[in-house]
């Protein structure tokens, strides 16, 4: 997982939906979590995927970097699916929330800088909740650095290859255990850093305003959509045979997208 990669498209990237205002982006991500919950369709959640997909080549976001974040959580919905799934359509709905679900966070997070997507929760958090997520968010970039640093020295001394799997594999624990000892000492370092300069409380981050209002009304109609057709879709009982004209439009939005993304670069 490549943490610096998603801060990298957060803070340079210059798509629609870095212009909108992160507050929009939130309320955006909460109406399409919900459309997750309450999809209860198989195809219809496999529209929904293929439509995000294509929304995101279309402002050109790294979909490929995207969607290998967003598959992590199908391998624990897989094992879940597999053992309280009754059929294989709800096995595979199971795993396609998970998916798109995924996929609409990690979407936010490639579009807004961390600290501007904890910036409106601190305002209803206690302080000492989103000074932690600010501190958090600097020390993985530490330890992602440090364990990079760990992982060459030992491949350069010890002359690991990929021929050599299981010295890899034992070299890589190895290289965990001492991470793990590092980021004991880093947060009791950085605790008593604050201790000292009389830290009460105080990590304050301005929220960013929007740098264009079209982005945040697209953000928020394009959410809407998906939230209302999952709506019908659930509530309408005459729609139910009609599940698969959601995954024909997902497919055509990914295509869509994927040719306005190549057109624009």
């Amino acid at each position: 997982m490549d943490i610096t990669a998603v801060d990298r498209s957060a803070i340079s990237g210059d798509t629609l939906l870095h212009r909108a205002a992160p507050s929009s982006k939130l309320v955006a991500t909460a109406l399409l979590l919900a459309a997750v919950v309450s999809v209860n369709d198989p195809l219809v959640a496999a529209g929904l995927t293929l439509s995000l997909t294509g929304a995101a080549a279309a402002v050109r976001l790294p979909v490929r970097q995207m969607l290998t974040l967003a598959l992590y959580p199908a391998v624990f919905a897989l094992v879940f699916a597999f053992a309280a799934a009754a059929n294989v359509p709800l096995g595979a709905l199971v795993v396609l929330k998970a998916v798109t679900a995924a996929l609409a966070v990690v979407t936010l997070m490639f579009s807004t800088p961390y600290p501007q997507v904890f910036a409106p929760i601190q305002r209803v958090t206690p302080r000492v909740v989103g000074d932690a997520l600010l501190m958090t968010y600097r020390s993985l970039f530490i330890l992602a650095d440090k364990f990079s640093d760990l992982s060459r020295a030992i491949r350069l001394r010890a002359g690991l290859s990929k021929r050599q799997p299981v010295r890899a594999a034992a070299a890589t624990v190895r290289a965990m255990g001492g991470l793990l000892l590092y980021s004991l000492d880093l947060s009791q370092r950085e605790y008593d850093i604050l201790y000292l300069r009389g830290y009460e409380g105080g990590f304050r981050v301005a929220t960013r305003r929007s740098a264009d209002r079209s982005a945040d009304m697209a953000a928020l109609a394009y959410s809407a959509v998906l939230l209302g057709v999952v709506a019908a879709f659930r509530w309408i009982p005459g729609l139910a045979g009609y599940a698969w004209l959601v995954t024909l439009a997902g497919a055509v939005d990914l295509a869509t997208g994927a040719l306005i993304g190549r057109r624009r670069r």
